[in-house]
């Protein structure tokens, strides 16, 4: 719950940053509305790392949004300039710029997002259901008076399918892969015969007698 108000609290900073930016881009501002669009994300994030609160979900759609706002604004003050006649003209080395910073934006935003979707859908943790369940139950259930034996609550969770466990097994019955070798027409066991031992023996014996 604290962690929830401080992070509501928190995004107060990067919406004035927003309304800072595009007030400072209609009054032709363009440097103020880069300095606008840096200091918002960032102080956030010290806003977040003093705080200690948690990184809200919606970090990677933040940082896309300032990541556009700010290739917004350096393209507008160094990419587009207006020559003597009224007319546009583009800056190559300006364009460029915003381009290299509107990539890396998308890019660490996609990154934060998939990262967020992963922690919020942890493998080993309850479901969602289990999860509603068990908050129900503790709040229907009252307070145990003295000498009431205590109400334990069991969450039965769903097992793990044994097809892995069958790969596995498949696996090392057959390190080699020696039955799907099309080099092998048969069986493994048909090239080691019990021949081949007789064999062996044989020849111990032919040299035990040579050194009798």
């Amino acid at each position: 719950m604290v962690n929830d108000m401080k992070s509501g609290i928190g995004f107060l900073i990067p919406a004035a940053g927003v309304v800072g930016f595009f007030t400072s881009l209609l009054m032709g501002d363009f440097l103020v509305s880069i300095i606008v669009a840096v200091a918002g994300i960032l102080i956030w994030f010290l806003y977040m790392a003093v705080m200690e609160s948690h990184i809200p979900e919606q970090m990677g759609n933040m940082i896309m949004l300032f990541g556009i706002m700010l290739a917004i604004g350096i393209f507008m003050g160094y990419g587009v300039t207006q020559n003597m006649w009224g007319g546009i003209e583009f800056q190559t080395e300006g364009s460029i710029f915003s381009l290299v910073i509107l990539f890396f934006a998308v890019l660490t935003g996609l990154s934060f997002r998939n990262q967020s979707s992963r922690l919020a859908t942890p493998g080993g943790g309850l479901s969602d259901s289990d999860r509603e369940m068990v908050l129900n139950a503790i709040k229907e259930s009252d307070k145990p008076a003295l000498g009431a034996e205590p109400h334990v609550i069991v969450v039965k969770q769903e097992a793990a399918s044994d097809e892995d466990e069958e790969d596995e097994t498949d696996e090392l019955d057959d390190p080699y892969a020696m039955m799907n070798n099309p080099y092998f027409a048969y069986p493994p066991d048909y090239y080691y015969d019990d021949e081949d031992e007789d064999e062996d023996d044989e020849d111990w014996d032919d040299e035990d007698d040579e050194d009798e």
